[in-house]
């Protein structure tokens, strides 16, 4: 009976393994791990040889036919989640976003005891325990992939030398929970005044100086509301919006975030250099198309279903060998072998991503930075400068979030599998390995957002705790001081500078300030112009990845029916759950 050489392989493989996102802590950018890096950048769902490689074994161990042109049709469904994270250590995702270290900071002031002074997210100056602690904030975001991957493989000849190709379609969707958990909650500080800013003892209270920073009502309650950017917009105050929200770099509130994409389209072009009954071994060239999504920066974590929108380019091999065979023929052990090894180039534009400052360290994305601008004569002439003035706030990352140019030398993935049959039945053990080297990222100066964001990142400063101007008396802008502090940390800063003087009587600036206090209005003294100089692209770059796994497959085929089915599982790292069903059809 004549039987056609068409085949349907359904799979469905769950990878439960938190080593699938492990990353390397020994990058030159990562003092001990990875840290305040808005992306995560997790390993492509295409990337899988193991799962390749049972895909297309089956052309060449089922029997045909056909003496040219066998091939298969392949649906695989795989879900992945994470799991056993290790909390409070770098291992577990959230701690790419913060800066501690860990998926965990300390909220506090601008001491330095915390990890994270809550002022500089609008909260005002909250109160804290002897230990310099206010509130700490856990991040433990859960994170899924499903998706199925169609692949349609053909080869000219099963024992004999020949052409072969590869369309591989995978479909998925990426799902991250954020669940940004407040251990314990900071207080937002409701105080409009300050006390003690002079250096007069006896000096009265001063009223709060800020005026472009939020009033007690408009201020975010807690940390999380903060880190949503969810905050209200007051009125003018001026010509200034008092509003310090996060446009960029934000968490999701307790929603889910999910990406559907049809990612990494790969076509595979090769030839069987070896081929004899019993082994075959086939190189070929292989290309990905950047089908997934890009990083935007919107939120710290955001779902990637693919490789960033990245092309792929490199080769891949193949090889099977029948190793033992009894007299009988019917039990034998197969050796297979599925490797490739691509090199990642930009692809879909733009590629967002956030940068903190170099000069202020991890987690200085989220530090206040004030607009400062040149003030003209009534009638537009630019020969005629009055003055420079302080403008509105916002974080930096509002500034800092820009398109980039990604690229990474190599990914590669190899799969070895032995695979032990008798009769109808078969069982194979194998492992896998899959790594990723460093990530190159560059800012893409082509972009109009990079232009802009050039011309006018000079007219920035870093406050820290500092004030551009003082309301005494009930007198907006009294006293003007223009006061900045270039190399504050996103933790520690230094205490607005004392005031000369009494509040009752004559107020004045310090003649001398202290070391790392500056005039804001000095253009030196505030960010860099050259964003090279200014921001700390090395340092958002995704670190190398590796992961490894043991996998098995345990199968049976009905090889005496017309329509010949075969049925298997697959054990994931020792976790028996996959059903394997093949059908091959006559006419």
């Amino acid at each position: 009976m004549y039987k056609s050489n068409r085949y349907i392989t359904l799979l469905i493989i769950t990878a439960l393994s938190p080593s699938y996102i492990q990353t390397s802590c020994t990058q030159q950018c990562d003092t001990t791990c990875s840290q305040s890096k808005n992306l995560f950048l997790p390993r492509a769902f295409s990337s899988y040889s193991s799962r390749t490689l049972i895909q297309e074994k089956s052309v060449l161990q089922v029997e045909s036919d056909r003496s040219e042109w066998n091939g298969t049709l392949s649906v695989d469904v795989e879900y992945m989640s994470n799991f056993g994270q290790k909390c409070g250590t770098c291992k577990n995702i959230g701690a790419l976003p913060f800066w501690s270290g860990t998926n965990t900071l300390t909220i506090g002031t601008n001491d330095g005891k915390a990890q994270l002074d809550a002022y500089q997210l609008g909260m005002g100056n909250i109160a804290v325990d002897s230990n310099g602690i206010g509130g700490i904030i856990e991040l433990n975001p859960s994170i899924q992939q499903v998706g199925a991957d169609v692949l349609l493989y053909f080869t000219q000849y099963k024992n004999q030398r020949g052409y072969y190709f590869k369309i591989d379609a995978p479909l998925g969707a990426m799902m991250i929970t954020p669940r940004l958990t407040e251990l314990v909650k900071a207080k937002k500080n409701n105080n409009l005044t300050t006390s003690q800013v002079t250096n007069d003892p006896n000096s009265s209270t001063i009223e709060y100086a800020f005026d472009t920073y939020p009033a007690p009502l408009n201020r975010p309650e807690t940390v999380t509301q903060a880190f949503t950017g969810d905050l209200p917009i007051e009125m003018l105050i001026g010509y200034h919006p008092v509003d310090i929200s996060l446009l960029k770099g934000r968490i999701s509130s307790c929603c889910k975030q999910t990406t559907i994409r049809l990612s990494d389209l790969s076509a595979t072009v090769g030839y069987n250099v070896y081929a004899t009954d019993n082994s075959i071994v086939g190189i070929g060239l292989k290309a990905t198309c950047p089908t997934g999504n890009v990083p935007t920066a919107n939120y710290m974590l955001e779902p990637i279903f693919g490789r960033a929108g990245a092309w792929g380019i490199g080769g891949e091999i193949m090889a099977h060998h029948k190793v033992w065979q009894d007299n009988k023929q019917s039990r034998y052990v197969d050796l297979w072998l599925q490797a490739e090894l691509l090199h990642l180039i930009p692809g879909r534009t733009p590629n967002w991503r956030s940068f903190d400052l170099k000069a202020n360290g991890p987690g200085s994305k989220y530090l206040l930075i004030q607009h400062y601008s040149t003030q003209y004569a009534i009638d537009g002439s630019f020969n005629n400068i009055q003055d420079i003035t302080a403008g509105s706030l916002q974080p930096a990352i509002n500034l800092t979030t820009l398109p980039v140019i990604s690229k990474i030398a190599a990914e590669g993935s190899v799969a070895l599998m032995a695979d032990f049959h008798y009769n109808d039945w078969n069982f194979g053990l194998g492992a896998e390995f899959w790594g990723r080297t460093h990530e190159c990222l560059a800012i893409n100066d082509c972009s109009p957002e990079v232009v802009m964001t050039t011309s006018r990142i000079n007219q920035y400063a870093v406050l820290g705790r500092q004030l551009s101007a003082y309301q005494i008396n009930g007198i907006q802008n009294a006293l003007q001081t223009f006061y900045c502090e270039p190399a504050a940390k996103i933790n520690q800063s230094q205490d607005p500078a004392t005031l000369i003087g009494s509040v009752a009587t004559t107020l004045t600036a310090p003649t001398s300030l202290p070391a790392g206090i500056k005039d804001a209005r000095i253009s030196t003294n505030r960010i860099p112009s050259d964003l090279n100089e200014a921001l700390d692209i090395d340092g958002a770059a995704a670190a190398k990845a590796y992961t490894g796994k043991i996998f098995s497959q345990i199968g049976y085929t009905f090889k005496e029916h017309r329509c010949t089915q075969q049925y298997q599982s697959l054990v994931v790292q020792n976790i028996p759950i996959i059903p394997i069903m093949q059908y091959k059809c006559g006419a």
